[in-house]
């Protein structure tokens, strides 16, 4: 048995993780950049977000902390001859690269729910801001804060344990995976351990190993707020339609003077996200 790195780009190509894959609806957001624009992605894992992007013909620059995952996006783009309009950084957040201005920032799959700190979501955002123009639009997903599924995963007995799937892995064989999560309200930090198990043909244990993952959900209020003191003017929160199995919002924002949002204050959201552990 080991405790293995949560994001690993085999498991994520053979999308093994529960949630679907959203980047049909960043591309469809941002239908209409110039020709040639600058699209980041922070969490670019493997590309599925970014890789449309540049067959567009938009130049893209990924972010991870996976050398994993940017390692197999780099594949990817080498397969398809993309690397001349991608540029990828190995990136703790909320460390930004000195990239220059970009034209679009998009942070799918809640990922700001990995900074377990607000500290850390203001000094993201802020260098977000740092990197903007006006006219730069900023697109990130929050899960519904969900306070009854969260309430069920706090206290002494509240750790929940659920299987998610059996699946085909490595020829004949099979994957069991299963989930415990416990949420500490004192914290606000939602632990989920992943146990994975390794079947032969005849049903036989294999091996089994463990990934650790660590999540502060969070109010779409407490985001639109964040990105309001980080200096973003137009902040707004979309009920857009995610795939099947994806309770989020979108939130969008551009720092002022530009022609991508109405001007108009950000929306204060009831406590509304069903914290999903597995995010990619």
């Amino acid at each position: 048995m080991s405790l293995h790195e949560f994001y690993d780009p085999e498991l994520y190509e053979m999308k093994m993780g529960i949630s679907p894959r959203v980047g049909p609806l960043y591309l469809s957001e941002l239908r209409d950049l110039a020709p040639g624009s600058t699209v980041m992605e922070l969490g670019c894992g493997i590309g599925d977000v970014l890789l449309p992007f540049a067959r567009l013909g938009h130049r893209v620059v990924g972010v991870d902390g996976s050398p994993g995952m940017l390692r197999r996006f780099q594949e990817r783009l080498d397969e398809e001859e993309l690397d001349g309009r991608a540029t990828l950084h190995r990136c703790t957040l909320p460390e930004l690269p000195d990239t220059g201005p970009a034209d679009a920032i998009v942070m799918p799959y809640d990922l700001i729910s990995h900074l377990l700190d607000d500290t850390l979501l203001d000094e993201l955002f802020a260098n977000c801001r740092r990197i903007s123009k006006p006219e730069t639009e900023i697109l990130l997903d929050v899960a519904r804060f969900d306070v009854g599924y969260l309430g069920s995963l706090a206290g002494a007995t509240g750790a929940l344990t659920r299987a998610h799937d059996i699946h085909d892995y490595l020829g004949d064989h099979s994957l069991y995976v299963s989930e415990q999560s416990r949420y500490t309200p004192e914290t606000g930090v939602l632990a989920c351990i992943f146990r994975y198990e390794e079947l032969d043909a005849t049903g036989s244990l294999v091996r089994t190993w463990f990934r650790r993952l660590r999540l502060y959900p969070r109010r779409a209020r407490e985001v639109t707020a964040a990105l309001a003191l980080a200096g973003f003017e137009h902040v707004r929160v979309e009920d857009r339609s995610f795939p099947d199995g994806m309770d989020h919002l979108l939130v969008r924002a551009t720092v002022g003077h530009g022609p991508g949002l109405p001007s108009r204050s950000a929306p204060g959201h009831p406590p509304v996200a069903r914290a999903s552990s597995e995010t990619r």
